[in-house]
């Protein structure tokens, strides 16, 4: 008995191993966000709200601005068809999930961005007269200012309904978004303006998507992540 009491007395004088643990000051209070997140058939109908809102803006934007006259002729709308297709399967991609319910890849949404430009510059290109004179630089601006207003709507749904609703790679896939609005705004002058020099088309009607990359790689960064 009286080993035991021994051993039982000296186990005072073993340290604790965790005292370092307990000295620690509590954790920092999180509260709850006070905005709840909408469940995922409410953001289904949110998104395809915004994508409605934006395609109606768009539509009453080149509308206000007036179409070009010869928008019906093969050579302008064929091209203007493909990049409404790229611009659908884009956001396709971008949007639904894939395979386990798991959103696109980095390396999709690079190739979607990438596709994006590619496809706009190949439209561009193929539909050049190939000797129209180069437009002075206040037609470039002014085009480039209608289409951007025409992506403005968009852009700002984009960033309100998708914010905190990526997984992964948030800034490539804001990129993605943003460039598939720009590219819907491209499509959207280039039906309003009759000027297809290359140059002009290229840069005052491409403006949009390059902004949209830009402004979707900074929003999905700073707000998209889950």
């Amino acid at each position: 008995m009286s080993n035991e009491r021994d051993l039982l007395s000296g186990l005072k004088d073993i340290p604790d191993p965790a005292a370092h643990l307990a000295a620690r000051p509590p954790p920092a209070r999180i509260d709850a966000p006070a905005e709840p997140s909408p469940t995922r058939p409410a953001r289904e109908r949110l998104v395809v709200g915004a994508i409605l809102a934006g395609l109606a803006w768009i539509l009453l934007r080149t509308w206000m601005e007036g179409f070009r006259d010869d928008l019906g002729s093969p050579r302008v709308a064929l091209p203007l068809v493909l990049l409404a297709a790229l611009s659908g399967l884009g956001l396709l991609l971008a949007l639904l999930p894939r395979a386990r319910g798991l959103p696109a890849g980095v390396r999709a949404l690079q190739a979607l961005v990438a596709a994006v430009a590619l496809g706009f510059l190949a439209s561009a290109v193929v539909t050049s007269r190939g000797d129209d004179v180069l437009a002075p630089l206040v037609v470039h601006l002014e085009c480039s200012a209608v289409a951007l207003s025409m992506a403005l709507v968009p852009f700002a749904l984009a960033a309100l309904v998708l914010r905190r609703s990526f997984l992964s790679a948030p800034a490539w896939r804001g990129a993605a978004i943003g460039a598939l609005c720009g590219l819907g705004a491209a499509i959207g002058i280039h039906a309003h303006c009759s000027l297809d020099e290359v140059v002009h088309v290229a840069l005052a009607h491409g403006v949009p998507i390059a902004a949209g990359a830009l402004l979707g790689a900074a929003a999905g960064a700073l707000r998209g992540r889950a």
